[in-house]
């Protein structure tokens, strides 16, 4: 009897230390399983369409806060543009978005765009116009009574294009297109345009897509063209495309740009948007050598200076911390 006693005894040990090995796993499985179940904050970003730099550089953007953030994720939306992003922002589709300064400016006096805030310009848009080599053509003026892209309608790609055919007196009746930018190089590849324009960051996919296709040229304002092009749109500035920013080009192309602006509402939770802002600027270095086109922002005066819009309270509350404005 002492025997089996023992033995029960035994069995009984094993079958404890089973159990607690079994507890112990299960446990060990629930807190890795709620270790990797973090809770994650989407956010909306509105971009542009896929042949412009609006949605690449949403994308850019987007990629750089993750890697600051173990809780931030995004969705980006493509748009038309500048004008579609603020409607779809202050509807509510959209968390952030990238709004040029000039749809901005107009935006904030339309009912609604009280509610629009900044949180930095992120890069510059700049008007570019890209032609086939074989075509001829030099200079924006050149285009006089041919087929040209001006971008998807009512976008600010449009917008600028049209303001500079004004400055220029190109008439635009009758052939002008509304097209993505990506969809007008194929328009000019195909020989239905002989033009496309972007206002975009630096390379335009789209473009890019079109010099590496065939040999393309990169269209010349002249300096007393872009002058005149500034006069007409006070958010525009004077500016250059690098040369080596395309296939076969060069030398630097005298142009004009507007600055980008990551945009939200004002009513974005204030401590939120300290996160955002925190995250992008600490983001900066990593985004200018990744994309050309972001080489302004770690410029101070680009990244928060001239903002056509306040910034949003979270915004100003980081850069008044870290020294960067002494904005009340």
């Amino acid at each position: 009897m002492k025997e089996m006693s023992a033995a029960r005894k035994k069995r009984a040990v094993i079958a404890l230390c089973l159990a607690f090995l079994c507890a112990f796993s299960a446990c060990a499985v629930q807190r890795g399983r709620a270790k990797k179940a973090k809770k994650f904050t989407w956010l909306t970003m509105g971009t542009g369409d896929a042949g412009g730099s609006l949605y690449a550089s949403g994308a850019d953007i987007a990629d750089a806060l993750q890697k600051q953030s173990e809780t931030l994720r995004f969705t980006l939306k493509a748009s038309t543009g500048s004008p579609e992003n603020v409607k779809r922002l202050l509807a509510g589709d959209a968390d952030l978005a990238l709004i040029t300064a000039d749809v901005a400016a107009a935006a904030k006096n339309e009912p609604g765009g009280e509610n629009l805030r900044v949180i930095a310009a992120v890069f510059p848009s700049v008007s570019q116009w890209m032609a086939l080599e074989e075509s001829g053509l030099m200079r924006v003026s050149d285009l006089k009574g041919l087929p040209v892209v001006v971008g998807p309608e009512g976008s600010a790609t449009e917008y600028a294009a049209r303001v500079a055919l004004k400055a220029l007196q190109v008439p635009e009746e009758g052939y002008t297109m509304n097209s993505g930018i990506g969809s007008g190089a194929d328009l000019v590849l195909s020989g239905r345009a002989k033009a496309v324009h972007a206002l975009s960051g630096i390379p335009a996919p789209g473009l890019e897509k079109l010099a590496t296709a065939k040999k393309s040229i990169l269209l010349r304002y002249d300096a007393a063209e872009v002058q005149r092009i500034l006069a007409a749109e006070p958010q525009y500035f004077a500016t250059v495309i690098p040369k080596g920013s395309y296939p076969g080009q060069d030398e630097d192309i005298p142009s004009f740009g507007v600055k980008c602006l990551l945009c939200v509402r004002a009513d974005m939770d204030e401590a939120l948007v300290y996160q955002l802002t925190e995250q992008l600027y600490a983001a900066l270095p990593e985004l200018s050598k990744k994309r050309p086109g972001f080489a302004n922002v770690t410029d101070k005066a680009f990244y928060l200076g001239e903002l056509p819009l306040p910034l949003h309270d979270g915004a100003l509350r980081y850069y008044r911390d870290q020294g960067l404005t002494e904005e009340k």
